[in-house]
């Protein structure tokens, strides 16, 4: 059964749109993959949400703790999987989902909640699991690689860092800068005369006057508001400068890479900006919210003057390595790992899979296949009663095999994913819950062979939980052996 996407979050002037932006990086990371909805409450400041997402309201009268219900009421919890982004998404709502029937996935800042959902995403650097709680099958896609970035930003993600003079800056404080800070570091950018342009970059939630007022009286000022994704990109890549706070908008700056004056003004963005400081990826602001003109002025100043300012696009550069989208892809495929027996049918696809260039390299035998035989072969393997046989499902798609061969109570096992869900990190998923219904038939331990030279295949077998039993060679290739017994 295929399953969708819910895509939970608010945001309006109050209490910022970082969460809808977040969403919005994701949905586009995963829209050619999944059909979605994209779900807000009509408090949201909904004119953001793009106009080609398919969009559900919540209605006024339902409260957050009538939520899970009114979401089940709308949608079947075992056709859809959940993604929210937002505080109000606490432990008892968390629980409330699960028990529903829905697959929960939730995107975190503060790691303050037990966690119920089935993944948590933290894109702040530097976490590991031991700063949760959480239930014992929840999993966890921490640190920058699993950054909320948009597509064209994990483009420039990819591109390495030039040296650049400093002459046009780039200002931006989120959607709705309740500090003003965007008139206050624009005042201070203006007192030097190196920045030929000003860019300011307004969010839809912004409502202070001044930074308009100021902007009438000098053309270097450049306001910019409602951006594209494709103008934030264009106008980050003719800046050289920025100031902006340790949210979503400082990894994007990241990606394109210049020298970033960043601090933070609420909880979420302190742990990014310490992380970020402290990796040499940022010139240290702390906290924004107390700045004056005079604060900005003093920190320009100081970058402007650093004769080492390239090592900061060089770290940056090792944080973002543009690949996020397929781990994002291989996240959500991870809970639509199902299995059926192998038949007749698939004969053609599995010649197909097994006949891959990788697939043949890393095989014991890596001569190609010819068809005839394959057929031969295909169609005793199907019908031996000591062969567990089963065809990969990926969101109801065929996307691999799993297959275990049953010889003097040990059984071996050969896995094989299809090249279009490679990178995704789900051969440990698919080790895991193919083992799970291997032994609910059968009580023989796994034994699997692997080249020592496969290390991405040992890491995979190591993650789901095999232990390694011997070492041996195997048709003159160095090898190991790993097992796994049930209940394991």
């Amino acid at each position: 059964m295929k399953k969708k996407l819910l895509f939970r979050a608010d945001g309006n002037s109050e209490t910022g749109l970082g969460h809808l932006y977040r969403l919005f990086a994701l949905v586009e990371m995963l829209k050619n993959d999944y059909e979605f909805v994209f779900i807000s409450k009509h408090s949201s400041t909904t004119s953001v949400i793009p106009n080609n997402y398919p969009i559900q309201l919540i209605p006024k009268d339902i409260s957050l703790n009538n939520e899970p219900a009114w979401l089940n009421s709308k949608f079947k919890a075992n056709q859809h999987i959940i993604i929210a982004d937002g505080y109000q998404f606490i432990s008892s709502y968390q629980k409330q989902i699960k028990n529903l029937g829905f697959d929960l996935i939730y995107i975190d800042d503060l790691y303050k909640e037990h966690m119920y959902a089935d993944i948590v995403i933290n894109h702040s650097p530097n976490l590991d699991t031991s700063t949760y709680k959480s239930e014992n099958y929840t999993q966890f896609a921490l640190g920058t690689k699993y950054a909320l970035l948009r597509p064209l930003f994990l483009a420039e993600a990819k591109n390495h860092p030039k040296n650049k003079n400093i002459d046009v800056a780039f200002v931006c404080f989120g959607g709705s800068d309740k500090y003003n800070l965007s008139f206050t570091a624009t005042q201070a950018l203006l007192e030097n005369e190196i920045f030929k342009t000003i860019y300011v970059v307004l969010g839809a939630a912004y409502q202070h006057k001044e930074i308009f007022n100021l902007a009438l009286n000098n053309n270097k000022i450049k306001i910019i508001q409602n951006a594209s994704e494709a103008k934030m990109v264009e106008i980050m890549k003719q800046s050289n400068f920025a100031i902006s706070p340790a949210s979503t908008i400082l990894y994007e700056l990241c990606c394109v890479k210049m020298l970033i004056l960043s601090g933070y003004y609420v909880a979420n963005q302190k742990n990014i900006y310490n992380q970020l400081s402290m990796d040499n990826v940022i010139y240290k602001g702390s906290n924004f919210s107390k700045y004056s003109k005079s604060d900005f002025t003093i920190q320009i100043n100081k970058i402007i003057n650093d004769q080492h300012s390239f090592e900061k696009l060089k770290q940056q550069k090792k944080l973002f390595d543009g690949r996020n989208k397929n781990r994002f892809l291989g996240l959500v495929n991870k809970l639509n790992i199902t299995f059926i027996k192998a038949n007749k049918e698939h004969v053609k696809q599995v010649y197909k899979w097994s006949n891959d260039d990788l697939v043949r390299k890393n095989s014991y035998n890596s001569t190609k296949i010819e068809y005839d035989s394959h057929v031969l072969w295909f169609h005793k393997k199907i019908k031996d009663e000591k062969v567990l046989f089963l065809i990969l499902l990926i969101n109801d798609k065929p996307s691999g095999i799993v297959r275990f061969e049953i010889n003097n109570k040990k059984t071996t096992i050969g896995i094989l994913i299809s090249k279009m869900y490679r990178g995704q990190g789900l051969a440990s998923e698919i080790l895991k819950k193919s083992a799970i219904k291997y032994f609910s038939h059968y009580d023989y331990p796994i034994f699997a062979y692997i080249k020592k030279k496969n290390t991405a295949s040992i890491k995979s077998f190591i993650n789901a939980k095999y232990i390694l039993y011997k070492e041996e060679v195997v048709n003159n290739i160095e090898s190991y052996i790993y097992k796994l017994e049930k209940n394991v």
